[in-house]
Protein backbone atom coordinates (compact mmCIF):
# COMPACT_ATOMS: atom_id res chain seq x y z
CA UNK A 1 0.00 0.00 0.00
CA UNK A 2 2.42 2.35 0.89
CA UNK A 3 4.17 1.68 -2.75
CA UNK A 4 1.28 2.38 -4.17
CA UNK A 5 0.73 6.31 -2.74
CA UNK A 6 4.50 6.66 -3.13
CA UNK A 7 3.91 5.88 -6.88
CA UNK A 8 1.13 8.13 -6.73
CA UNK A 9 3.20 10.87 -5.26
CA UNK A 10 5.93 10.50 -8.10
CA UNK A 11 3.51 10.20 -10.83
CA UNK A 12 1.67 13.31 -9.24
CA UNK A 13 4.88 15.69 -8.81
CA UNK A 14 6.14 14.48 -12.96
CA UNK A 15 3.08 15.16 -14.41
CA UNK A 16 2.98 18.58 -12.41
CA UNK A 17 6.74 19.21 -13.86
CA UNK A 18 5.24 18.21 -17.10
CA UNK A 19 2.64 20.44 -16.97
CA UNK A 20 4.82 23.50 -15.50
CA UNK A 21 7.16 23.56 -18.38
CA UNK A 22 4.71 22.93 -20.93
CA UNK A 23 3.59 26.95 -19.67
CA UNK A 24 3.24 29.29 -22.38
CA UNK A 25 5.71 32.20 -22.17
CA UNK A 26 5.00 35.58 -21.55
CA UNK A 27 3.39 37.68 -24.30
CA UNK A 28 5.94 39.20 -26.16
CA UNK A 29 5.12 42.30 -27.47
CA UNK A 30 7.54 42.02 -30.56
CA UNK A 31 5.89 38.64 -30.98
CA UNK A 32 1.91 40.15 -30.87
CA UNK A 33 3.20 43.15 -33.64
CA UNK A 34 4.69 40.22 -36.00
CA UNK A 35 1.59 38.49 -35.73
CA UNK A 36 -0.78 41.33 -36.29
CA UNK A 37 1.27 41.90 -39.61
CA UNK A 38 0.63 38.75 -40.41
CA UNK A 39 -2.91 38.26 -39.52
CA UNK A 40 -4.36 41.83 -40.74
CA UNK A 41 -7.95 40.54 -41.91
CA UNK A 42 -8.44 38.01 -39.69
CA UNK A 43 -7.40 39.64 -36.08
CA UNK A 44 -10.70 39.14 -34.86
CA UNK A 45 -10.69 35.43 -35.62
CA UNK A 46 -7.26 34.08 -34.75
CA UNK A 47 -6.41 32.71 -32.32
CA UNK A 48 -2.23 31.38 -30.92
CA UNK A 49 -0.72 29.09 -29.09
CA UNK A 50 3.49 29.90 -28.59
CA UNK A 51 6.26 28.08 -27.51
CA UNK A 52 10.10 28.96 -27.41
CA UNK A 53 12.60 25.91 -27.67
CA UNK A 54 14.69 25.47 -24.92
CA UNK A 55 17.65 26.39 -26.33
CA UNK A 56 15.63 30.40 -26.98
CA UNK A 57 16.68 29.66 -30.25
CA UNK A 58 13.07 29.58 -32.12
CA UNK A 59 9.63 30.12 -31.32
CA UNK A 60 6.73 28.40 -32.56
CA UNK A 61 3.47 30.04 -32.93
CA UNK A 62 0.14 27.82 -34.07
CA UNK A 63 -2.33 29.47 -35.19
CA UNK A 64 -6.01 28.41 -35.65
CA UNK A 65 -9.15 30.15 -36.78
CA UNK A 66 -11.02 30.20 -39.60
CA UNK A 67 -8.00 31.93 -41.76
CA UNK A 68 -5.39 29.73 -40.66
CA UNK A 69 -7.33 25.82 -40.80
CA UNK A 70 -8.48 23.81 -43.20
CA UNK A 71 -9.64 19.87 -42.96
CA UNK A 72 -5.86 18.86 -42.61
CA UNK A 73 -4.86 21.17 -39.94
CA UNK A 74 -3.94 24.84 -39.10
CA UNK A 75 -1.18 26.86 -39.47
CA UNK A 76 2.47 26.63 -37.57
CA UNK A 77 5.07 29.46 -38.07
CA UNK A 78 8.33 29.05 -37.30
CA UNK A 79 10.11 32.13 -36.57
CA UNK A 80 14.04 33.11 -34.99
CA UNK A 81 14.24 36.20 -33.34
CA UNK A 82 17.36 38.67 -33.15
CA UNK A 83 16.73 41.13 -30.60
CA UNK A 84 12.78 42.44 -31.05
CA UNK A 85 12.67 41.12 -34.71
CA UNK A 86 11.07 37.81 -35.81
CA UNK A 87 12.19 36.39 -38.87
CA UNK A 88 10.36 33.27 -40.53
CA UNK A 89 12.30 29.91 -41.04
CA UNK A 90 9.19 27.94 -42.21
CA UNK A 91 5.52 27.64 -42.40
CA UNK A 92 3.95 24.75 -42.12
CA UNK A 93 0.43 24.61 -43.60
CA UNK A 94 -1.92 21.94 -42.46
CA UNK A 95 -0.59 20.96 -38.73
CA UNK A 96 -2.44 19.63 -35.90
CA UNK A 97 -1.08 19.55 -32.30
CA UNK A 98 0.56 18.92 -30.31
CA UNK A 99 3.59 20.29 -32.05
CA UNK A 100 7.11 18.11 -30.16
CA UNK A 101 10.90 19.16 -30.61
CA UNK A 102 11.93 16.19 -31.89
CA UNK A 103 15.86 14.76 -30.95
CA UNK A 104 16.74 14.46 -34.41
CA UNK A 105 18.18 16.85 -36.25
CA UNK A 106 18.54 18.03 -40.27
CA UNK A 107 21.19 20.45 -41.14
CA UNK A 108 21.73 21.80 -37.93
CA UNK A 109 18.45 22.08 -36.50
CA UNK A 110 15.95 19.67 -34.58
CA UNK A 111 13.19 18.29 -36.66
CA UNK A 112 9.75 19.34 -35.83
CA UNK A 113 6.96 16.31 -35.01
CA UNK A 114 3.74 17.36 -35.94
CA UNK A 115 0.29 15.17 -35.93
CA UNK A 116 -1.28 15.09 -39.37
CA UNK A 117 -5.22 14.34 -39.91
CA UNK A 118 -8.11 14.93 -42.14
CA UNK A 119 -7.92 16.33 -45.61
CA UNK A 120 -8.25 12.86 -46.72
CA UNK A 121 -5.91 11.04 -44.15
CA UNK A 122 -8.05 8.89 -42.22
CA UNK A 123 -5.36 7.65 -40.11
CA UNK A 124 -4.10 10.43 -37.62
CA UNK A 125 0.14 9.92 -37.66
CA UNK A 126 3.38 12.11 -36.61
CA UNK A 127 5.19 13.08 -38.76
CA UNK A 128 9.10 14.31 -38.85
CA UNK A 129 9.65 17.66 -40.60
CA UNK A 130 12.81 18.47 -40.95
CA UNK A 131 14.89 21.68 -41.86
CA UNK A 132 16.67 21.82 -45.59
CA UNK A 133 18.95 24.45 -44.51
CA UNK A 134 17.30 27.38 -45.01
CA UNK A 135 13.40 26.55 -43.89
CA UNK A 136 11.26 23.76 -42.66
CA UNK A 137 9.29 21.90 -44.93
CA UNK A 138 5.94 23.69 -45.43
CA UNK A 139 3.65 20.24 -46.45
CA UNK A 140 3.75 17.73 -43.37
CA UNK A 141 2.00 15.12 -45.70
CA UNK A 142 4.80 14.57 -48.40
CA UNK A 143 8.44 14.39 -48.34
CA UNK A 144 11.02 15.23 -46.80
CA UNK A 145 8.63 14.96 -44.25
CA UNK A 146 8.43 11.42 -42.83
CA UNK A 147 6.23 9.38 -40.70
CA UNK A 148 7.32 8.43 -37.07
CA UNK A 149 6.67 6.72 -34.55
CA UNK A 150 7.48 7.18 -30.73
CA UNK A 151 10.45 9.25 -31.93
CA UNK A 152 12.56 10.91 -28.44
CA UNK A 153 11.48 14.59 -27.98
CA UNK A 154 9.63 17.00 -25.99
CA UNK A 155 5.75 18.94 -26.33
CA UNK A 156 6.52 22.42 -26.48
CA UNK A 157 2.46 22.74 -27.88
CA UNK A 158 -0.13 20.40 -26.72
CA UNK A 159 -3.22 19.33 -28.79
CA UNK A 160 -5.86 21.12 -25.41
CA UNK A 161 -4.13 24.21 -25.23
CA UNK A 162 -7.05 26.57 -26.71
CA UNK A 163 -4.76 29.88 -27.15
CA UNK A 164 -4.70 33.04 -26.93
CA UNK A 165 -6.95 35.53 -28.83
CA UNK A 166 -4.99 38.18 -31.27
CA UNK A 167 -6.36 41.50 -31.05
CA UNK A 168 -6.26 44.46 -32.43
CA UNK A 169 -3.30 46.99 -31.77
CA UNK A 170 -4.81 49.37 -29.54
CA UNK A 171 -3.83 52.38 -31.80
CA UNK A 172 -6.27 50.83 -34.45
CA UNK A 173 -9.86 50.84 -34.91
Amino acid sequence: MRTLAAAAVVAASLWAGASAAQTPPPEDPALIAYLRDRATEALDTTRYTAAITPDGAMTLVYLTGPNWCGSGGCRLLVLDRTGATYRSVGEISVARAPIRLLERQTHGRRDLGVYVAGGGITEGYEVAVPFDGRRYASNPTVPPAVRIQEAPGETLIRADEPGRALEPSPDKP
